[in-house]
């Protein structure tokens, strides 16, 4: 029973991580464009979706560990040297996602409650220089973990070994790193700190855009844009705290008892509760969809504009033309110059109606003397 919902749990993951995959890919792709990087709060956006995404790349091989020694036997050296050092760098990931989410819930706040000083604080600079030490603190936190095992050495006869019997804990062996670093720091650093500035300055928030729903056509533009944008992320920060709730949880049982991962039970527990972080890192984009009308704009470009180019330049060009053009001559001359210019023409294309083109000493203007090129279209 437990074997079939762990296999079941690993699909479902494995199907987040792809939906995560795509949707923090397309982040990537948006918030990276030039337009987007103006902002402090789009580079922020960046750096999560980055991290994001990686953390959905990695978890699959990491978090499915177990179902993959299972369907494919005699790779455990090949799993477990997988396991041995794509979990630390997952964990930087995770963790760059975690203070990357405090981050951005820091600059809504000024955005949202301090108006008036949100052009001094919330800056470009600002923002990659925080990211920047994001970066650092992540990989300085858990560049211990690659020590955390080593792997044994195993000949043809121990394939049949599992991961767990190849891999020899080295600072996992350790009572006071388990006590100190694997308990109480990453308690406090990683959910409780986390947890609670997200909950306070969320909650002021949420409390300052319901107080301006009332005034809300005295709010300018730019104040209602932020108020969109902290509204699309206290969302985020929901789920965050749904998903990392559990986690926590989880941390605190295995403080009071260590054997509790150790049994079929607590690999289904781990099961879901990485089911639940990769749900975290893969649902942002449904929220930037909804809540962002220049992020919806720029997708549309992305997935019908390159998908229809065509045929929406031909729609175009012949209602431009038609609507210009007085005859059925001056239209198809049109097309026929336009196509010839799409197989080589390099130079703006001017076209004017045959039937009255102006001679070169001619002085006066006619309605059909325009210049028309693709910038038109």
């Amino acid at each position: 029973m437990f074997n079939q919902l762990s296999l079941l749990c690993a699909a479902l993951m494995n199907l987040f991580c792809v939906c995560g995959i795509v949707g923090n890919g397309l982040s990537l792709y948006i918030y990276s464009r030039k337009a987007f990087r103006k902002r402090s709060i789009n580079v922020l956006l960046l750096a999560l979706a980055g991290s994001d995404f990686f953390v959905c790349v990695l978890a699959i091989p990491v978090f499915s560990i177990s179902q993959m020694q299972e369907l494919v036997p005699g790779c455990q050296v090949v799993i477990g040297t997988v396991m041995l050092y794509f979990y630390p760098v997952t964990l930087m990931f995770q963790a760059m996602s975690v203070w990357m989410l405090v981050t951005i819930t820091i600059d809504r706040y000024l955005a949202v409650c301090h108006p008036f000083i949100v052009q001094t604080y919330c800056t470009r600079t600002r923002a990659l220089f925080a990211v920047g030490w994001i970066i650092i603190f992540s990989f300085l936190y858990n560049v211990c973990r690659f020590w955390e095992y080593k792997l044994l050495d195993c000949d043809s006869s121990q394939n049949r070994m599992r991961v767990e019997e190849i891999l020899e804990p080295m600072l996992r062996s350790n009572e006071n790193y388990l006590l100190w670093y694997q308990t109480i720091i990453t308690l406090v650093s990683q959910f409780m700190l986390p947890l609670a500035v997200l909950c306070v300055l969320n909650f002021q928030v949420a409390r300052t855009i319901l107080a301006a729903g009332e005034q809300r056509r005295a709010l300018v533009a730019s104040e209602r844009r932020e108020h969109s944008t902290a509204k699309m992320m206290l969302f985020v920060v929901i789920v965050f705290i749904f998903c990392y709730t559990f986690s926590f949880i989880l941390n605190v049982a295995e403080t009071v008892n260590p054997t509790l991962f150790l049994g079929p039970l607590g690999f289904l527990l781990n099961d879901i509760n990485n089911i639940l972080i990769v749900f975290n890192s893969s649902t942002s984009f449904v929220f930037y969809v909804t809540y962002s009308t220049r992020y919806r704009a720029q997708l549309r470009k992305i997935c019908v504009i390159r998908l229809f180019m065509e045929n929406l330049l031909d729609y175009k060009v012949d209602r431009h033309i038609h609507h210009r053009s007085p005859s059925a001559e001056f239209s198809e001359y049109s097309k026929k110059t336009l196509n010839s210019c799409d197989q080589g023409c390099k130079k703006p294309l001017v076209i004017q109606n045959p039937g009255i083109l102006r001679k070169e000493n001619d002085s006066y203007q006619t309605k059909w003397n325009t210049r028309v090129t693709f910038d038109n279209f």
